[in-house]
């Protein structure tokens, strides 16, 4: 079974939110998995087809055991019982101990309602008079991922410092979405698209810098939980890391 599941709304959310932390629970032994709700055919650029490539590039990168993609239509992800089925489905069958997705109100629709399916679903799949076919299950805990702006301090935070580089490259698996560094856009494809930009790597770098600074790390991926933490060696999990 599958111990870490992440949930995007489109292909390339996860890498860009948790992907570090994927690296790095994969790195310690752990299956991880991620679960696309759209294939992200209504993204300004891209088609359908060229993003399940990229997906499959990314997964490569992850060292994932499994990317599931659900085909709800991208733009009109909705918070429904039909759409909550689906997502129970996929966790009964693989049967995650934790499971990620988007955390609180965001500005997407299709992030908003993401969050919601996923984090309801997570309970509802415990419940036997649910009848999918197969047997109940439930996760021990969701964990939430915000936004690429940070505006609250998060819960905990995932040191990713070793596995940054590595991030950066499951990202830059979706050449149709992200601007890479040998790309220049001609003058008929310029948009006003921020993932498409210089902008969006310097917040990524702030946002990954700023986690990791709240537990003195290069590098960190910040995440959300109502869940409080088992702490299992306070020495450990407070020691500063500066020397």
């Amino acid at each position: 079974m599958i111990d870490i599941m992440a949930f995007g709304a489109h292909p390339d959310d996860v890498e860009i939110f948790m992907g570090g932390s994927l690296l790095k629970f994969q790195d310690q032994g752990y299956q991880t998995a991620v679960c696309d709700l759209s294939r992200g055919e209504s993204g300004t650029h891209g088609s359908a087809k060229l993003r399940a490539r990229e997906a499959e590039q990314a997964a490569a990168i992850l060292g994932l055991a499994v990317r599931e993609t659900l085909d709800m239509p991208d733009s009109n992800i909705q918070c429904t019982r039909e759409n909550k089925i689906k997502i129970i489905k996929i966790i009964r069958q693989y049967q995650p101990e934790i499971i990620c997705s988007f955390w609180g109100s965001t500005r997407h629709p299709d992030h908003n309602n993401t969050g919601c399916l996923v984090r309801e679903a997570a309970y509802l799949a415990g419940l036997k008079k649910i009848d999918t076919g197969q047997e109940p299950f439930r996760p021990s805990a969701f964990i939430g991922f915000p936004e690429l702006r940070l505006y609250r301090r998060p819960d905990m935070v995932v040191d990713i410092t070793p596995f940054y580089e590595k991030k950066i490259a499951a990202i830059k698996a979706f050449s149709s979405q992200v601007k890479t560094s040998s790309q220049q856009e001609s003058k008929q494809n310029k948009r006003k698209s921020l993932i498409r930009s210089d902008e969006f790597w310097e917040i990524l770098n702030a946002r990954s810098r700023m986690a990791g600074s709240f537990i003195d790390v290069k590098y960190g991926e910040p995440f959300m939980s109502k869940n409080p933490l088992k702490l299992l060696d306070p020495v450990k999990a407070f020691k500063k890391n500066i020397k």
